[in-house]
């Protein structure tokens, strides 16, 4: 298992290492890499989960919208991923290094993140409480700038905001929108 961990590590380094400096025209070979990035997101091994979530930041600083998607689609729902604490960990790991590295470029992300940490700040895990509630408490000053801005392309429909989720995050930023609770 230390081999195979070890392995983890170098292969993941050595992407992080290469995704800036790719030419364009390969960028797409690397993002077939993704899925298996992931898995590495939710090992057993914090050292591999910590190197998988930097290799994806590093791959989204310079193809922003093509990893974000792909982060929405397979990461976000590894937050309520009950079966699996590595799961969680390494999802709100993730998570909080983009908010970290990625700050105001997370602006159209920032509706469809929100919603999904909130409901991960009462995890039964330390880590992952502690690591959504950081991310959120950033990413909710970057609501203001998002509202009104279209969902980023390439996303799915199945994975744009829903109504509910849309209403409370205008009511959340703007509480003059409340509706009034009959008793």
């Amino acid at each position: 298992i230390l081999h195979s961990s070890f392995l983890h590590l170098f292969v993941l380094q050595v992407v992080r290492s290469l995704a800036p400096m790719l030419d364009w025209t390969l960028r797409p070979k690397l993002l077939t890499l993704l899925p298996c990035i992931f898995k590495c997101v939710r090992h057993s091994h914090v050292a591999v989960r910590l190197a998988a979530s930097r290799c994806v930041m590093t791959m989204a600083k310079s193809m922003t919208s093509d990893v974000m998607g792909s982060v929405i689609e397979h990461v976000i729902p590894m937050l309520s991923d009950m079966s699996s604490v590595h799961a969680r960990q390494g999802a709100g790991m993730l998570v909080s290094l983009l908010v970290q590295g990625l700050g105001v470029e997370l602006v159209p992300y920032a509706p469809l993140l929100v919603v999904p940490l909130l409901r991960c700040m009462s995890d039964i895990d330390h880590s992952v409480r502690q690591s959504v509630t950081h991310s959120f408490a950033a990413l909710v000053p970057l609501l203001p700038l998002a509202r009104g801005v279209p969902l980023p392309s390439g996303l799915s429909e199945r994975l744009s905001r829903s109504k509910e989720d849309a209403q409370f995050l205008e009511q959340l930023v703007d509480n003059s929108h409340i509706d009034d609770y009959k008793l």
